[in-house]
């Protein structure tokens, strides 16, 4: 890496950091969206709630398994401890016909269950005849007024709900087992008590009720007071398996997305490793020197010596020269101990180059002539150079 990309490196990690640490900085908007867990304390979590159990009930825990497992654990501790109760607080709540099964069978049993929710659906709903419907179908449309009624009321006066409350209610249910305590500013059932066994179902068409943020505005602790009124004071298992927002496996990638600041300085150091790899994925390598070939000492040496007879014009011993290189050329290019002019030569050679020994004869003769001649003139130096040539062509 060069200096100027561990520069440019260095910038982007500085970068990194400090628009991290400006969005850990910034004032964080509140979080309006419902999720009901003890672990949350936004307005519409449930943290305050759960903690405030524990001045109604003698013992308060919370289970994070679905209603089958936890019926199997409360039917093991009612024989030591008594009945229970169970509260299911969530948006929207329904069960498969095992856990409908098991449920139901704990209520008939003798233990009280309480289920806030502004969607019931499902086995459940099936079983129990009920059906829901709500009026706040319209941004703006999202205020809502509810009292209790009857001849003993448990609590006087209305209480008044907003931001972003749907307006459940109820608009079927079973009447032979089932009391309205409580409706809407349009007289819509939302807070039924019914009869199951031996045992209670409460159902509230309003879990907004039952958060934080109406924990603690106005006077509205005074409806979720009276409806926990109407479970026993019997130990209470709080859900936690059926919260929209039910805690998952903890782990440090799961915190880093989490966190806004951390999450977009994670998608932007991911991007910025991406660029890099997509950047340097071509070979890095210092350029190949261009190496001169070997120089032929020996070429020069005879292309030096030619020269020379050439001058001097002693064609005859620059022949002599040319076929002696000739001879030692052709003998270690055909792996031969010696080259003559004899048998032996002619037909190695005619395996070597396809001749014919009538051809290379002829050749051999002609070489022999102007090795052994004591002069030559220089067309015929010309020509002894041009059939070496050819010579070395068929090898």
């Amino acid at each position: 890496m060069s200096r100027f990309e561990k520069r440019v490196v260095l910038v982007l990690a500085l970068l990194i950091i400090v628009l991290s640490a400006l969005e850990a900085m910034a004032p964080k908007p509140t979080d309006w969206s419902p999720s009901f867990s003890q672990n949350h304390r936004k307005p519409y979590g449930g943290q305050l709630v759960y903690e405030r159990l524990k001045d109604l009930f003698p013992n308060v825990r919370s289970v994070h398994d679905p209603v089958a497992i936890v019926a199997d654990d409360a039917a093991s501790a009612e024989k030591a401890d008594g009945p229970i109760n169970l509260i299911y607080v969530n948006s929207s709540f329904a069960l498969d016909k095992l856990d409908t099964e098991r449920l139901l069978g704990l209520a008939a049993g003798g233990d009280h269950v309480l289920i806030a929710a502004d969607r019931i659906d499902g086995q459940l709903a099936d079983t129990l005849h009920l059906r829901m419907d709500r009026k706040n179908w319209l941004v703006g449309q999202d205020t809502s007024d509810i009292r209790f009624i009857g001849e003993q009321r448990i609590a006087e006066g209305v209480f008044r709900y907003a931001r972003g409350f749907p307006g459940a209610y109820f608009t079927r249910f079973d009447t032979s087992r089932t009391r309205v305590l409580a409706v809407d500013g349009a007289s819509h059932p939302v807070l039924l008590h019914m009869r199951w066994g031996q045992g209670r179902i409460v159902l509230c068409s309003a879990p907004l009720a039952f958060s934080n943020y109406n924990l603690l505005k106005n006077r509205n602790v005074g409806f979720m007071a009276g409806a926990l009124s109407l479970l026993p004071p019997n130990p209470v298992l709080w859900d936690e398996y059926y919260k929209a927002a039910r805690t998952e496996a903890s782990t440090p990638l799961r915190y880093i997305l989490s966190q806004p600041a951390l999450r977009w300085a994670w998608y932007l150091t991911l991007g910025l490793v991406l660029l890099f790899m997509i950047v340097h994925a071509r070979r890095q390598q210092r350029a190949i020197p261009i190496v001169a070939p070997p120089r032929n000492a020996t070429r020069e040496l005879m292309h030096t010596v030619g020269r020379l007879y050439w001058h001097k014009g002693d064609h005859a011993g620059l022949a002599r020269k040319m076929i002696a290189y000739f001879k030692e050329d052709v003998r270690s290019r055909t792996y031969m101990r010696t080259f003559g002019y004899d048998e032996a030569t002619i037909a190695h050679l005619a395996t070597k180059t396809g001749l014919s020994r009538e051809d290379l004869t002829g050749r051999l003769t002609a070489i022999q002539r102007r090795e052994e001649a004591l002069h030559l003139s220089e067309t015929d130096l010309l020509a002894l150079n041009t059939e070496l040539h050819e010579f070395r062509q068929l090898i």
